[in-house]
């Protein structure tokens, strides 16, 4: 949700912040997400081992942190290639969309589905774990909802705001990497 919300401000500023723009945001990060979640659970029965896991949080980590990076070029781009067109807000947050975050957020999209595989010991856990796996994460996005918005974008921007959840899933990564 922080990727999310944050994406909103990366986007108004050349697009606007209309409900096309939002509902681009909105519908892009569910198929990102989407897509995660099916590649997650079979790339998780593929390689179950922590390793992989947290090389997959790694990589989401990464590329979360190129978005503010590369963001102004793609921009740019995106806002100079349909502004002849008569849906320019639309097609251009679109591509922005598209270009900036089909693969972090996807590869985000794969953490729960690799972390319920490899946590679940029996078959007959399967539905307390991944309650537990769903609850944790909803708090995790009630956090994105409100940490970017209330406290980190108006004190550090928002480009740190996305260094700061990158880096912090990257310190994730490489902890649970050393201790695996």
């Amino acid at each position: 949700l922080a990727v999310e919300l944050s994406a909103s401000r990366l986007l108004g500023i050349v697009f606007g912040t209309s409900n096309l723009v939002w509902a681009n945001i909105i519908g892009l990060i569910l198929v990102y997400l989407s897509l995660g979640y099916y590649l997650g659970g079979r790339w998780a029965d593929r390689s179950p081992k922590a390793t992989t896991f947290y090389r997959l949080t790694a990589w989401a980590g990464f590329t979360s942190g190129l978005i503010p990076l590369v963001a102004r070029p793609v921009l740019l781009s995106a806002a100079r290639a349909v502004e002849s067109f008569d849906a320019a807000v639309i097609a251009g947050s679109f591509i922005t969309m598209l270009v900036l975050f089909s693969i972090p957020v996807t590869l985000l999209g794969c953490v729960s589905p690799f972390l319920i595989r490899l946590a679940l010991r029996q078959v007959s856990d399967a539905g307390t774990l991944s309650g537990k796996v769903f609850a944790v994460s909803t708090l995790g996005s009630i956090v994105g909802a409100f940490a970017p918005v209330l406290v980190l974008i108006p004190t550090i921007g928002t480009a740190r705001t996305f260094l700061a959840f990158a880096g912090g899933l990257l310190l994730i990564a490489l902890i649970g990497l050393f201790w695996s």
